[in-house]
């Protein structure tokens, strides 16, 4: 997970590492995350005080743009379910767009080989 993180960082400016890392743990057997407080959610990603809620959104916009999720928002705009897609295939997909360092797959894949995940 850290290198995957890292790999997440990389892509935007608006770092969004450690607000997938906070909806990974949340995450159970469907990936999905129900989002019933955003100020809770941003607090428990780094993120307190005024613009809490919205560096937390910027992020979620970022993980959502590279496909890391995809996001349900109710009819007033706020989030409310957040399903998160498998990293691995996300990255795949995003190297084969080359928009991921050579470094950063090389290390993935070495660890994957390491820990015997070859299957996606």
């Amino acid at each position: 997970m850290p290198l995957i993180l890292t790999i997440i960082d990389s892509l935007d400016a608006k770092s969004a590492g450690r607000v997938f890392l906070d909806l990974w743990c949340r995450a159970f057997e469907d990936f999905v995350v129900d989002v019933r407080d955003e100020y809770e959610f941003a607090f428990s990603s780094g993120y307190a005080g005024q613009r809490a809620v919205r560096t937390w959104r910027e992020r979620i916009e970022v993980l959502e743009r590279y496909s890391f999720v995809q996001v349900h928002k109710t009819a007033h705009g706020t989030l409310r379910w957040i399903l998160l897609l498998d990293p691995h295939q996300v990255i795949a997909t995003l190297s084969e767009k080359r928009q991921i360092q050579g470094d950063y797959l090389v290390a993935l894949q070495a660890q994957r080989i390491n820990i015997g995940n070859l299957t996606s």
